[in-house]
């Protein structure tokens, strides 16, 4: 009776592992459908703002470099 009862319950255990793991793969499958759906529009529109970002991070930069040598001017009288 305890063998019997054993592999019932190990089959309930593998069952549900295995339904576990078909929802994951249509999860998997939906999401994979949705990325394919994008527009052209929305992947330039994606690149332009990417791109602003880059822009606007060198500009940051490039504004720090020119207060830092100000800045160097300023105490020492030239830029190191």
């Amino acid at each position: 009776m305890k063998l019997k009862k054993s592999i019932f319950m190990a089959i309930i255990a593998l069952g549900i592992v295995i339904a576990c793991g078909e929802k994951k793969n249509k999860e998997d499958q939906g999401s994979s459908i949705e990325e394919q759906t994008i527009t052209t529009e929305q992947k330039e529109e994606i690149a332009r703002k990417e791109f602003d970002a880059t822009v606007a991070k060198e500009r940051r930069a490039d504004s720090l470099r020119k207060v830092d040598s100000l800045q160097q001017v300023k105490e020492h009288g030239h830029v190191h």
